[in-house]
């Protein structure tokens, strides 16, 4: 869990925000690619085994293979519930903390194959050195910059950004159409 900045604020959370981060759980999408993943690989391994069977594959190497996809499934259960765990916690809250700061770094990492992971990294007025670290979606990230001045009310476990201004932009999980749609302030 991340601590509070002290110079944070404290407001509650609207039925909107509590009701959007419940939509945030990735429990049900996680389900999905665990059992995706386990009928891969039980698709998988069985024929691999018929294949190699009669010299190829020892018993020690078919259970070391099926110890190593028991290891892999339970730390994807394992990670999707902690990140569940998370946003529940913040639900729970009820509450934001509200800050004001600067963005200092903007990564991307896609080193996971899949689409980029984009991150704002924000420096709090008055708080430690370290910076915030927020994953933005694509239309947010698009719309700030670098050293843009920021006022960011965001939940603390999960570290979702529930509203987000800067002197141009307005982003809020609650605004009408899609979650992460932005429009100009």
């Amino acid at each position: 869990m991340a601590a509070a900045p002290s110079a944070a604020k404290t407001e509650p959370l609207s039925e909107c925000e509590r009701g959007r981060l419940a939509a945030r759980k990735t429990g049900g999408c996680g389900l999905i690619g665990m059992l995706a993943c386990v009928a891969s690989i039980g698709g998988i391994f069985p024929l691999v085994v018929v294949a190699l069977e009669p010299e190829g594959l020892s018993w020690g190497a078919a259970v070391a293979i099926a110890f190593a996809v028991v290891c892999g499934l339970g730390l994807i259960a394992f990670v999707t519930a902690n990140a569940d765990d998370r946003v529940e916690a913040d639900a729970a809250a009820r509450i934001k903390l509200i800050v004001t700061g600067r963005i200092v770094q903007m990564p991307t990492d896609s080193s996971d194959g899949g689409p980029p992971s984009r991150c704002l990294w924000v420096v709090v007025d008055g708080g430690p050195s370290r910076p915030l670290i927020f994953q933005a979606d694509e239309a947010l990230y698009r719309a700030v910059r670098i050293d843009d001045a920021v006022r960011i009310a965001y939940v603390p476990n999960s570290m979702t950004i529930i509203q987000l201004r800067t002197a141009g932009y307005e982003y809020s999980i609650c605004d009408d159409g899609e979650a992460g749609e932005k429009r100009p302030a």
